[in-house]
């Protein structure tokens, strides 16, 4: 199993608490989101798999869920999320990802819609 490794980079000054199994071009990137009250924890069985297979897997806590700040004056919208999601994309350059997610993860993918011409979020 390919080791996956823990780490920290900052977001809109929010430190954030995410795995990564590689460095960019190791692979194609599949990000990992969890859903609400949960963390990047439910994905645990399923990274060293994906990794395996070949790709560079990226599963972050999002902010106010695990190891990731939690501050009071967040919003959990879907705006607010997708937003987070796409500014984290931007700073681990992640141009041609595939997201994998659960039902809240997917409201994320078509609010992503207007930041990118095409969804990199797709279900196919």
């Amino acid at each position: 199993m390919q080791r996956a490794e823990y780490k920290k980079t900052s977001i809109r000054g929010l430190n954030v608490h995410y795995v990564d199994t590689g460095e960019a071009g190791d692979g194609p990137v599949v990000l990992l989101l969890h859903g609400l009250a949960d963390s990047l924890l439910s994905w645990y069985c399923n990274i060293g798999f994906l990794a395996d297979a070949g790709y560079r897997v990226i599963a972050p806590d999002l902010p106010g869920f695990g190891e990731s700040d939690k501050p009071s004056h967040l919003e959990y919208d879907p705006g607010s999320a997708a937003d987070f999601v796409y500014d984290f994309c931007q700073k681990l350059v992640l141009v041609d990802s595939e997201g994998v997610g659960r039902k809240v993860s997917w409201l994320l993918r078509s609010s992503l819609c207007p930041h990118w011409e095409t969804s990199y979020f797709s279900p196919n």
